[in-house]
């Protein structure tokens, strides 16, 4: 019997502790709420450095043409497969547009970003993404963008307005298709 008793304090403990890990988690994202932050443009203008040339840029310097930006870390499997339909989207040379691939991994570092991309011959400009920038697209976006295993892809069309496509991987020939028929002229 004592063994019992035991075992339904060490559960009670265990409850006891949950909930008050959830109370914790709750009053931290109640604090957070508490001081709104505009960011619903801080995604077009912040400052990005592509990790294969050194170049920096923004998205707001790309307008003028169709975008991709694609959220995603490098050891993500489904975004690698996103990527690829990107690639070959672009080596057709069918559709001109620009990929951005935003590395959305905060322990995630230049020059591995710069391997990544180097070994797998993906187009486009890849930089590290900033926590505001991240901030910036999920407040403008919604949490799709902070969910790498979705494929996120944001299309930027040429006037400034942008859309966030379906979750799941696109293939090259939705792509273009989105591309072509997704901005208006």
């Amino acid at each position: 019997m004592k063994k019992k008793q035991k075992q339904i304090v060490w559960e009670g403990g265990i409850v006891i502790c949950v909930i008050l890990l959830l109370l914790s988690l709750i009053i931290a994202g109640c604090a957070s709420i508490s001081r709104p932050v505009d960011t619903s443009d801080q995604w077009q203008t912040a400052l990005l450095t592509d990790v294969r040339s050194g170049k920096t840029f923004s998205i707001a310097d790309l307008k003028g043409q169709p975008v991709l930006i694609q959220t995603f870390t490098i050891t993500c499997p489904v975004c690698m497969q996103q990527q690829a339909e990107i690639s070959k989207l672009h080596a057709t040379g069918e559709v001109g547009f620009v990929m951005v691939g935003l590395d959305i991994d905060p322990n995630s570092d230049a020059a591995s970003l710069h391997a990544y991309t180097k070994s797998n011959d993906y187009y486009g400009l890849y930089a590290s993404s900033p926590p505001e920038l991240t901030r910036s697209l999920a407040s403008q976006f919604g949490m799709l963008v902070l969910s790498p295993a979705q494929a996120p892809l944001i299309l930027v069309c040429p006037d400034g307005s942008a859309v966030i496509l379906r979750p799941g991987v696109k293939t090259s020939g939705e792509l273009q298709q989105v591309l072509t028929k997704g901005c208006p002229e």
